[in-house]
This record gives structure tokens, C-alpha cells and sequence, in this order.
């Protein structure tokens, strides 16, 4: 009997050893079960730089970039939530924020930003462009290859002016006037035409003017001028003859008395002062004929810079450089170059007036001018 009870107790140590074992085998094999279940892989990209980091699938993407050494200050921007937790991501990609300048209606600022093109850059600053306005560079640059982008409004003006047309002169040979002489036999009328010019302004700065529209108002008048062809007849003088010469006896000498002469005193008148017509040509000053217009305020400074002034201010050709001195007698003023203009080419200047009426009564003249270079 107390053999039987042995038998049956070391039975029962044998049985609880191989549950105890048992028992530890599998929680060895849960444990490592549960390590490769709840960690994961992610792909990370730097800069352009990948690296492959793990972290625990319930572990947040900040804490998993933090405790990886990779630190997100300001300056950085993340493609995905850092609050997210790790198993609901694949890939996650940081980026250096852009950073430049950034110039429209008159001001620049200093840009931090996440956007990736030149556009987005706009849409997040709510910069509008125009049907004519323009950015450089394009909407489509990305910004990591700019530091500087610049918004170009652009206006369009349409303005009227009227213009003298100068008549021309025409010679006529007549054969019934003496070579020489001319006589007018019809007086030249100037003639007016009607244009409108396009100005071409960007940022406020004009940069081209052209004519759209030119229509002859008043056709000039011709002046004709008759210009003899008669050749001169030069009739020679009469020759004199000299009648021959007769020789006398030679007459008897007689004692000359010397009578003293009396000089009468010299009185001396004193010379006349020349005196030298003056009038207000510059000295040194090249005289030249030149096609004269006006134009009158846009609201915007002139070419040179400064605000333009009547009876001062004319736009010339860029062959003559700003401040250039222009007298033009027949205005009886001494203008300074200040301007350019689209359609004032060589021999012609803009004379600036202060009223648009001003201009219309101007009209175009050719006007002897004296330039100082």
C-alpha cells in the first residue's frame, strides 16, 4: 500500500516538472513573438538623404525621429503629422524650409516656407496677378532653386495727341527769271494729323511707346517756289581812246618864292565804339533744326529719375545724355534733357507742358534749336 501511494506522488512531480517547463517555452516564445509584432521599419528621407529607422508601431513619428537623433526645429517641415503613430505611416520625408525674398507692390519681404513652387509661394502670401502682370521667375520654379522672386505689374495707356504735319517746299525753274532769283508763288500751310501712342509702364516706369493710330486731320499745302534759269547777258564796257600827247616848248623858269604854310591844328574826334549784337545762344552751342512735340503729366517721374517741369523738362534721343542744355529761340526758353520717349527718336524732342490742352495747341513744329553737349 505504501508502495503504491510512492509510485503515485512521483507521478505527480513528474507531471507538474513538465507543465513548468512547458509553461516557460512558451512564454519565451510569446515574448519573442511579441517584439517582432509590435516594432516596424520606416523609411526616412533627410535632405535627399535616406535612412531606415524602427520604432514601436504604437510609438508617434516625433518621438520615434527624436529618439533616432533627428531633432525638428523651425526650419524644418515634415510630410506627415508627428502625432501619427508609426504603423499608419510608410514614409516619412523632412525638408528644409525654403527661404528668399520676396518683392510686389512696392515692398519686399523675407519668406519661411513650405510650399515647394513659386506659385504656391503666391497663393500663401494671396499675391493676385493680373491678365498683364508677370512674376519672375515663373509660377512654376521650384523654390529651392531661387532666393529672390519679383512680381512686375504692368499698365497699358492709351493717349491721345495731335500733331503738326510741316509742309514741304517744292522748286519750280523759270525760264523768264534771271538765274539767281526766286519768288514764292505759293505759301506753304503746315498740315495736322490725329494719333494715340500706347505707353507700355512697369512697376510705374515707362519702358515703350509706339503709335497705334495716326489719321491725317488737315493735309499740308506745299510751298512752291520759282526759281529763275535766264542766263545774264554781261554787256562789255566801252574803250576809251586816249588822244596823243603833244609836247610844248619848255617855259622860261621863274624864281619860286616859298611861302611858309601854316599847318592848321589836327583835331582829333575820338573813335566810335564797335559794339557786338548779343542775344542768349549758349557759347559753344550746335545749331540744328529739330522736330519739337509735347506731352503733358502720367503721374510717374521721368526717365532720369526726378518729376518733370514746364518750361524745363523735354524728352530727347539717348544720344544726348541727361542734362543736356537745348535753347530753342522761337520758345524763348532753355530746356534741360530729363526724359526718353518710345517714339522720340533722333531729331526729335518731347517738350513737356502742363496741361493736355497746352499739348494739343503745340501740336508738331520743326524749330531751330541750339544744343549744348
Amino acid at each position: 500500500m505504501i508502495e503504491k501511494e510512492h509510485k503515485g506522488l512521483n507521478k505527480r512531480r513528474k507531471s507538474i516538472l513538465k507543465i513548468g517547463m512547458a509553461t516557460v517555452i512558451i512564454t519565451c516564445v510569446i515574448g519573442t513573438a511579441s517584439s517582432f509584432v509590435f516594432a516596424k521599419e520606416v523609411k526616412v528621407t533627410v535632405d535627399d538623404t535616406e535612412r531606415v529607422l524602427s520604432g514601436g508601431m504604437f510609438q508617434n513619428v516625433g518621438q520615434v525621429l527624436e529618439d533616432n537623433g533627428i531633432e525638428l526645429g523651425d526650419d524644418y517641415s515634415v510630410n506627415v503629422d508627428t502625432n501619427s503613430v508609426l504603423f499608419t505611416v510608410d514614409n516619412i520625408e523632412v525638408k528644409s524650409k525654403a527661404t528668399g525674398e520676396l518683392s510686389f507692390d512696392g515692398k519686399t519681404i523675407v519668406y519661411q516656407t513650405e510650399a515647394e513652387t513659386v506659385g504656391d509661394l503666391l497663393k500663401e502670401y494671396n499675391v493676385e496677378l493680373k491678365d498683364l502682370d508677370r512674376v519672375e521667375p515663373g509660377k512654376s520654379t521650384p523654390l529651392e532653386d531661387v532666393n529672390e522672386i519679383k512680381v512686375i505689374r504692368v499698365q497699358v495707356a492709351e493717349l491721345p495727341t495731335r500733331q503738326v504735319i510741316t509742309y514741304t517746299t517744292q522748286n519750280k525753274d523759270n525760264p523768264e527769271m534771271e538765274v539767281g532769283k526766286t519768288k514764292v508763288v505759293q505759301v506753304g500751310v503746315n498740315g495736322e494729323s490725329s494719333q494715340v501712342e500706347r505707353v507700355l509702364y512697369e512697376n510705374g516706369v515707362e519702358v515703350k511707346r509706339e503709335i497705334i493710330y495716326d489719321e491725317i486731320v488737315t493735309t499740308p499745302v506745299p510751298e512752291i517756289v520759282e526759281v529763275g534759269t535766264k542766263a545774264v547777258v554781261v554787256t562789255p564796257a566801252p574803250v576809251v581812246e586816249t588822244p596823243a600827247v603833244v609836247q610844248t616848248p619848255a617855259a622860261v623858269q621863274t624864281p619860286v618864292v616859298e611861302t611858309p604854310v601854316v599847318q592848321a591844328p589836327v583835331v582829333q574826334t575820338p573813335a566810335q565804339t564797335q559794339t557786338t549784337a548779343t542775344n542768349t545762344i549758349p557759347a559753344g552751342a550746335v545749331k540744328m533744326t529739330i522736330q519739337c512735340t509735347a506731352y503733358t503729366a502720367t503721374g510717374n517721374a521721368t526717365a532720369s529719375g526726378v518729376m518733370p517741369t514746364a518750361n524745363h523738362t523735354v524728352a530727347s534721343w539717348s544720344g544726348l545724355p541727361f542734362g543736356t542744355k537745348i535753347y530753342i529761340p522761337a520758345m524763348g526758353t532753355t530746356y534741360t534733357v530729363e526724359d526718353r520717349g518710345g517714339a522720340v527718336t533722333e531729331g526729335i524732342v518731347d517738350i513737356y507742358m502742363n496741361t493736355y490742352q497746352e499739348c494739343i495747341q503745340f501740336g508738331r513744329q520743326n524749330l531751330e534749336a541750339y544744343i549744348v553737349y
